[in-house]
């Protein structure tokens, strides 16, 4: 039990550390998109560059209209689209400027956009080139200081999962991987059962599938990676596209070769591709919590709960006060409960029922109001939904 404690406890930390990387790589984006968009505008007053005419004026900076929420709030919603949150899919990514050159030109073309239908065609042109090309940088730039970063933090811990001669054959032709940053391959399972022929092996071997709930757990593992086995489907396509070189030569023409899919490949289909050194990954699950959108929802959840704790903190002050005055006993109620990821916590309510209301009945639900169990203030409080407000508690908790 101690160690399925500190399991979890290991877990919840490294979670806690990944949400705040997200956030201040979220602010740091923000400010960025603000810091390029001044830095442009400086450039072209300042400084004269090779695809423009003459120095931008100072006082046009006071002329146009600047749209800094918009600029803000486009940095933010397209790189998480764009999959640039995901910071574990940060170690996989490739060609990450020029993507990151797509997700911002879509920022360019919106803010073009706005400029146009607001009638405001005095915005130079150049500035936005500029801020484009310098924000493109700086994403680009954090993103690379922020893999190396947590690579030297934590290296993901990676377990490979196959046959066993399928687990050979993918390290023997990826000898590199074994030495890529931010990733350290901690083992392989194998699906059959066997240890892999080479001695010493390129990586240890942990064992069956069947023991790999207490190996995740061991070595902490953050990601795993299935190898598949090659399928009659690989070979006889492979087939077609050497015999269809011959057709054509003899005058026909290549066919159209389709695939009526499984459940699995539909479900591959519709995920997000990555990329292992050469090798492409799909990913198929993920945690949940390691999301951009998880974060900005417990980010509203506590703001909120903040907030109504404190509009209700007078409408449960007097209920407090009530209960304390017409029942002896204490004002609230706790009772332990079991959370999310298996973490108990106290949950707080307002008492309604008389002192040691489960002494003689056990643990047994109130039947209705007229349960002679309940105060008189109590049932007022269940009638009203009163009796759950200090739970605003356990969410800021």
């Amino acid at each position: 039990m101690a160690e399925l404690t500190m399991q979890g406890t290991g877990v919840r930390r490294r979670t806690l550390r990944y949400q705040t990387t997200l956030l201040v790589l979220m602010f740091a984006d923000m400010l960025g998109a603000l810091a390029t968009y001044g830095a442009a505008f400086t450039l072209r007053i300042y400084i004269s560059l090779p695809f423009t005419v003459d120095l931008l004026p100072s006082m046009r900076l006071a002329e146009v209209h600047h749209p800094l929420f918009l600029l803000t709030a486009t940095q933010i919603i397209l790189l998480y689209f764009f999959g640039f949150y995901d910071l574990h899919g940060l170690v996989h990514r490739t060609r990450l400027m020029s993507n990151v050159a797509a997700a911002l030109g879509v920022q360019m073309l919106a803010i073009s956009a706005w400029y146009f239908f607001r009638g405001d065609l005095s915005f130079p042109r150049s500035v936005l080139i500029l801020f484009w090309v310098l924000n493109t940088l700086a994403v680009t730039g954090l993103r690379a200081w922020v893999v190396r970063w947590l690579a030297r933090v934590r290296a993901l811990r990676v377990v490979l999962i196959g046959m066993s001669e399928s687990l050979e054959t993918f390290l023997a032709g990826l000898p590199d991987m074994l030495h890529l940053p931010g990733l350290t391959i901690v083992g392989m399972v194998s699906v059959d059962g066997k240890k892999p022929d080479a001695e010493p092996p390129r990586v240890p071997w942990l064992g069956s599938v069947e023991e790999l709930p207490r190996i995740m757990r061991a070595h902490e593992i953050d990601e795993v990676i299935f190898l598949s086995q090659p399928t009659w489907k690989d070979a006889f396509i492979d087939w077609i596209v050497r015999e269809s070189r011959g057709w054509q030569e003899g005058g026909g023409g290549r066919p159209r070769v389709l695939v009526v899919p499984s459940v699995y490949d539909i479900l591959v289909g519709r995920v997000t591709s990555l990329r292992l050194h050469d090798v492409p990954l799909v990913e198929v699950l993920k945690d949940p919590r390691e999301d951009l959108a998880f974060l900005v929802k417990e980010i509203v959840d506590i703001g909120l709960a903040a907030v109504l704790f404190l509009c209700s903190a007078p409408i449960v002050g007097i209920a407090a006060l009530l209960v304390k005055v017409t029942s002896p006993g204490p004002v609230l109620y706790r009772q332990r409960r079991v959370g999310r990821d298996g973490k108990e916590f106290i949950m707080y309510k307002l008492r309604t029922m008389v002192e040691h209301a489960e002494a003689e009945t056990g643990p047994v639900l109130a039947t209705g109001p007229a349960d002679e169990r309940i105060t008189r203030v109590g049932r007022v409080l269940r009638a009203a939904r009163m009796a759950e407000i200090p739970q605003w508690f356990n969410i800021l908790n």
